[in-house]
């Protein structure tokens, strides 16, 4: 059994989208490690002199957990998901803006707008990525990416990373190979070469659980993964999973991309709006 080569899926990841939303509305802080996750209180303040004051992480005192961060905050160690408290420690100069779903599900329904204007069949998949079925799109695949990834850059001020395979579950890992702005495309003869050296956990669905019972059997890669005979697999994790295991190993995948609507919600967005903000770029930052 093969990956249907006939098929051509995309995978839209927006970068940082949470945190690049803000740098949009405070350009100055362009460059610098930026997280998100603050109270309302740490909101930045005007000065007379019309630049602004913002919260630095050493100042953060309480419980929380982050909500993204920049590339500039990643460097540092400091990730979504961590505790406040802990990224201060790893990037006290780094500073923090409280969250504002409502404008990160603007710019979600624009992004997604704008791509449908090209490939209208989207499988929404959260407010910051999506899937899209390429295969009736008459444009060879690295120009068509270029032309989608235009758009989204023209209607939001934004960037995202794109990476088309034959399936879902290729594409998903392609759009995180050459993040942030970039571009991967990938066909079943390109499996073994940058596929399967990465780690199991770069598939989806494999997660911290599955990925740490795989190292005791001495897994860790995908090709290592691949390798393995399908009677391991099933004594260590039952029929099902195993057999999904073995599959997705060899960059099976024959999930369609599903375009029907979804309740509005903060990870699912299906309405859109043809509206963009202008941010002020003028802004000054104190530091």
């Amino acid at each position: 059994m093969k990956a249907e080569p006939s098929r051509r899926i995309a995978h839209l990841d927006m970068d940082a989208f949470y945190a690049s939303v803000e740098l949009l509305r405070y350009p100055e802080l362009k460059g610098y490690p930026v997280v998100i996750g603050g109270r309302r209180s740490q909101q930045p303040e005007q000065l007379p002199d019309g630049s602004r004051r913002f919260a630095r992480l050493r100042d953060y005192v309480g419980r929380g957990v982050l909500t993204t961060s920049t590339y500039e905050a990643r460097a540092l160690g400091v990730f979504s998901g961590m505790g406040t408290m802990k990224a201060a420690r790893l990037a006290p100069d780094a500073f923090i803006l409280p969250v504002d779903f409502d404008a990160y599900r603007h710019y979600s329904r624009l992004f997604k707008a704008a791509v449908a204007t090209i490939a209208p069949q989207i499988e929404d998949r959260g407010i910051d990525e999506i899937y899209i079925d390429l295969t009736d799109v008459e444009e060879d695949s690295l120009p068509l990416a270029r032309r989608i990834k235009a758009a989204v850059k023209d209607a939001t001020g934004l960037s995202c990373s794109i990476g088309i395979s034959p399936n879902k579950l290729l594409s998903k890992i392609c759009s995180e190979l050459e993040k942030p702005d970039g571009i991967t495309i990938l066909t079943e003869a390109d499996i073994a070469t940058r596929i399967w050296p990465l780690a199991v956990r770069k598939i989806n669905g494999i997660g911290p659980k599955a990925s740490e019972k795989l190292a005791a059997l001495g897994i860790e890669t995908i090709a290592e993964l691949a390798d393995t005979e399908p009677e391991v697999l099933q004594a260590n994790f039952g029929h099902s999973y195993a057999a999904w295991l073995w599959d997705v190993a060899r960059g099976i995948d024959s999930r369609p991309v599903v375009t029907r609507s979804e309740p509005k919600s903060i990870s699912r967005e299906t309405t859109f709006e043809r509206v963009k903000w202008i941010p002020n770029s003028r802004q000054r930052i104190k530091l």
